[in-house]
């Protein structure tokens, strides 16, 4: 049985590895974006696993990468208490299916939350989403925009991904052939959680255990293996570019919020957002790092309410 330093080793090495052969071979065969309203329901559905609490306008929150609707915990209680809360677990997280399939890009996602939208009626719906999943809200907005535009009521971006950028090292390491299979097979999944949330939070703040616990038993299944490899190596779609070009025509009321010291989507993305989007507000959480929903709850909290009060007006 390898001892723990011998885990460390193998797992230095693997990322020493990854850094000098030039890590992710990212998916370039995703469609365009554009492509996606056209084929909205030719592609297989999905039922994704939602958790709903509260009464009143939708808020449909979407987590990122390697996350579940457990990230969400410390705000649901309190934004249900004036909200129809909806915590949707994304494709090949959480408790949704993990299908071994090759659809797992943002497009693909977006898709996905765009059609929970409309098949389940909501109207007034406003979008949460963080990192990944604020690039999928992102996305699916621009959907809605297209298709329904009168369902959408507001956006809310938590430190997202939006712009080409060098992935984190994590992500680069699991989109690398075979490396990154075998490193997520090999080494127990509580240590790649507990060394990717001490990368994600900022110094001062701490890795709770039980999301520790919780976000590694996907790793612990196959399917949930497969589905995180595959989502690594689409995560950045080939015409990202393209995409950011299209973030000017939003017309919904968007809040941007930011951690100031994320280290895994600085916030001068943030800044660009802001300026991309007309109707767009940011916030910046001076002592969080990429995951303010649990770094720093009490700050994101009031910012969000005030939000969802009246998207339209800042108070």
């Amino acid at each position: 049985m390898l001892t723990a330093t011998r885990w460390c080793m193998t797992l230095f090495g693997a990322i020493v590895l990854a850094i000098n052969v030039g890590c992710a071979v990212l998916d370039k065969s995703t469609p365009a974006w554009r492509d996606y309203p056209v084929t909205l329901k030719s592609e297989p559905h999905i039922d994704l696993h939602v958790e709903t609490s509260g009464s009143g306008k939708p808020v449909l929150l979407v987590h990122g990468f390697g996350n579940s609707v457990y990230v969400w915990r410390h705000l649901v209680p309190v934004l249900a208490q004036q909200n129809r809360v909806i915590a949707i677990d994304l494709k090949g997280f959480g408790d949704s299916p993990k299908p071994a399939d090759e659809r797992y890009s943002v497009y693909e996602q977006a898709r996905l939350i765009r059609d929970y939208i409309v098949d389940n009626d909501l109207n007034d719906v406003t979008i949460v989403g963080h990192s990944l999943g604020g690039g999928i809200a992102l996305v699916a907005s621009l959907y809605l925009q297209q298709s329904a535009p009168d369902r959408q009521r507001g956006l809310v971006l938590i430190d997202s991904i939006a712009y080409p950028q060098q992935m984190p090292m994590f992500i680069r390491l699991l989109a690398t052939p075979v490396l990154g299979p075998l490193t997520v097979a090999v080494i127990p999944p509580e240590i790649q959680i507990r060394q990717v949330m001490k990368l994600v939070y900022a110094k001062n703040s701490t890795v709770p255990e039980d999301a520790v616990k919780v976000y590694a038993k996907a790793l612990k299944i196959p399917e949930g293996r497969y589905a995180a490899v595959t989502s690594a190596r689409q995560i950045q779609p080939p015409d990202l570019e393209a995409l950011s070009l299209q973030y000017p025509s939003l017309r919904v009321p968007t809040l941007i919020v930011w951690g100031k010291q994320d280290k895994i989507i600085p916030v001068s993305v943030g800044e660009r957002l802001h300026q991309a989007i007309p109707d767009s507000r940011l916030f910046v959480i001076e002592d969080s790092g990429h995951s303010p929903a649990e770094e720093r709850p009490q700050v994101l909290l009031p910012v969000m309410e005030s939000f969802l009060r009246n998207p339209e007006t800042t108070d």
